[in-house]
C-alpha cells in the first residue's frame, strides 16, 4: 500500500529531507528578521544615545554581516527545496530530479509561489552586509516577498490565492520570525556584551537595560500577533477535520508545537515580569544585584531561544503534513 507523505511525512525520505531543508530556512529567515530588528534597535538607541553610547552596544555591523549571511543560505536553501520538491512530485530519485525541476517551476502552483519567494530572498541579499536606512527597507521589502511566496505554497492557499486566509498567514509568518528571530539574534548578543563588560567594563547598565525592555516590547507585540493568527490559522485548517484531532499526525504535531509556543510563552513573561524589572531597578548603581539580574536574564533568554528554534522546526513538519486525517 502507498502511503501518503502528507499524511505521514516520515515515510519518504526525500520528504524528511524537505522538512529538514524547510526548517533551516524558517530558522535562516528568523535569523535575518532578528538581525534587521535588533540592528534597528540598536541603531535607534545609539541616536538617542548620541556619544554617551557605549562602543560595545554598537553591534549593526555585526548584525549586518550576520544578516547577510543568514539570506545566503536562505537563497541556497530555496534552491535546494525545489530540487527535492521535484524528486517528490516527479516520483523521481533525488540525483534525477533535474529534469523535472522545469516542469514545477512553469506548471505547477508550487512553482510559481517558490519563484516569488526565491525572488524575495535574492532581493533582501541586494543591500550586502552594510547597515544604512536604504538596506534596511531593501532587507525587508525582500523578506516579505519571501513569505508572500512561502504563504502561497502552504495550506493557507488551498482555497487559492490573494485571499484573506493568505494574507492572515503572511502575518502569522513574519511575526512568527520577527518573534522568534528577535530571541535567537539577542541571546548570542548578550554573551558579545558581557565579554566585553569582563573586559574593560565598557557596558553600561542602563544601556543594555534599555535594549532589553525594547526587545521584550517587541517579542511581547510579535507574540500577540502569533496567537491571534496562530489561532485563526488552526480553524482554517482543521475545519474539515473528521476524526480526533490527536488521531492524526497533523494534530500530534499542532499539539507538540502549542506545547513549545506556552513554553516559550511562560519563559518570556517570566523574564518581562521577573527579570526585567529587576533588571530597571538596580541598573542605577549597577553592583552584584544588577549583575545577578542580568544573568538570570540572559539565561532564560538562552533557555527561550532554544525552544524558539524547536517551534520553528516543528512548523516545518506541521507544513508538510495534512490537516486531512485522510
Amino acid at each position: 500500500m502507498t502511503v501518503d507523505p502528507l499524511l505521514d511525512p516520515l515515510s519518504d525520505p526525500l520528504v524528511v529531507a524537505q522538512i529538514a531543508v524547510q526548517a533551516a530556512q524558517d530558522v535562516l529567515l528568523a535569523v535575518a528578521v532578528g538581525a534587521l530588528a535588533n540592528g534597528a534597535m540598536l541603531g535607534w538607541q545609539r541616536r538617542g544615545l548620541a556619544a554617551a553610547a557605549s562602543a560595545s552596544m554598537s553591534a549593526p555591523p555585526a548584525l549586518g554581516r550576520l544578516r547577510f549571511v543568514a539570506l545566503a543560505l536562505l537563497v541556497l536553501a530555496c534552491g535546494l527545496y525545489l530540487w527535492l520538491q521535484a524528486a517528490v512530485m516527479g516520483g523521481a530519485s533525488f540525483s534525477d530530479a533535474g529534469p523535472v525541476v522545469g516542469t514545477v517551476l512553469t506548471q505547477s502552483h508550487f512553482g510559481v509561489a517558490w519563484s516569488v519567494g526565491f525572488a524575495g530572498a535574492v532581493l533582501a541579499c541586494f543591500g550586502g552586509a552594510r547597515h544604512s536606512r536604504a538596506t534596511w527597507w531593501l532587507a525587508a521589502a525582500g523578506m516579505v516577498v519571501y513569505v508572500a511566496g512561502k504563504a502561497a505554497a502552504s495550506h493557507a492557499a488551498d482555497a487559492g490565492d490573494f485571499t484573506f486566509r493568505e494574507a492572515v498567514h503572511v502575518v502569522h509568518l513574519g511575526a512568527t520570525a520577527a518573534w522568534a528571530g528577535s530571541v535567537l539574534v539577542a541571546a548570542p548578543l548578550w554573551w558579545r556584551w558581557n565579554a566585553a563588560e569582563r573586559a574593560d567594563g565598557s557596558v553600561e547598565a542602563a544601556n543594555r537595560v534599555a535594549f532589553c525592555t525594547r526587545l521584550s516590547h517587541l517579542a511581547t507585540i510579535a507574540l500577540a500577533v502569533v496567537i491571534v493568527t496562530g489561532i485563526y490559522n488552526a480553524t482554517q485548517d482543521t475545519a474539515h477535520l473528521t476524526a480526533p484531532l490527536l488521531d492524526v499526525l497533523y494534530g500530534r504535531v499542532l499539539a507538540l508545537k502549542l506545547v513549545l509556543v506556552t513554553l516559550a510563552v511562560l519563559l518570556g513573561g517570566y523574564n518581562r515580569m521577573v527579570h526585567l524589572p529587576r533588571l530597571q531597578h538596580t541598573a542605577a548603581d549597577g553592583g552584584a544585584p544588577y549583575r545577578n539580574a542580568q544573568h538570570s536574564f540572559d539565561r532564560l533568554l538562552a533557555v527561550e531561544a532554544v525552544a524558539m528554534a524547536a517551534i520553528l522546526i516543528a512548523a516545518g513538519v506541521l507544513g508538510h503534513t495534512s490537516p486531512s486525517a485522510g
